[in-house]
């Protein structure tokens, strides 16, 4: 196997393996599946091309940030005419602190595993009918009025039963978190 194909499948494992962590920084900041999926797939072959040449990286994981960083505000800036517009500064100081939290994870080991771990213990303690609201809204992408409907309930009483599942979770990842 030659240097370059080594270098590569090293770099595609670490991908890979970083790929939920990375998958939730574009996705949490797009909102948008398919453009999140396009990000990744992009941030991938430029890393690939980048290997390829030669290149080392000593944090693989926060280049690949930093180059989704800037196809995010590319794509951010090509949605103009979306309802929201932010200046560039302000984008740029935002994605730095997401950034920021990204890298603190990196340093303190498994803390995105244990959170997610304990996230997943929480959603599976919960009764079937909330975890129902949370998978059609957020795995399923389901509008809060849609939702409404197929349960039969108000769109007001969706809201707040989203509201007080995400309330519950976030308390019941903290305790985790808090007694290991």
């Amino acid at each position: 196997m030659s240097r370059e194909s080594e270098a590569l499948q090293h770099a595609a494992a670490a991908f890979i393996r970083d790929r939920q962590r990375f998958g939730a920084f574009v996705g949490g900041l797009l909102r948008d599946v398919h453009a999140a999926e396009d990000v990744i797939q992009e941030v991938w072959l430029l890393l690939a091309a980048e290997v390829e040449k030669g290149t080392v990286f000593e944090n693989q994981s926060a280049w690949c940030r930093a180059v989704a960083k800037n196809l995010i505000l590319k794509h951010w800036r090509r949605q103009r005419n979306a309802k929201v517009v932010a200046d560039s500064e302000v984008l740029e100081v935002f994605l730095a602190r997401v950034d920021e939290a990204f890298a603190e994870t990196d340093e303190s080991g498994d803390l995105w595993e244990r959170r997610q771990q304990a996230l997943d213990d929480c959603v599976a303690a919960l009764p079937e009918k909330s975890r129902r609201l949370l998978s059609l809204r957020y795995e399923g992408r389901v509008p809060v009025e849609e939702i409404a409907r197929r349960v039969g309930q108000s769109f007001d009483g969706v809201t707040k039963a989203l509201y007080r599942l995400r309330q519950a979770l976030s308390d019941c990842v903290e305790r985790k978190l808090s007694h290991p």
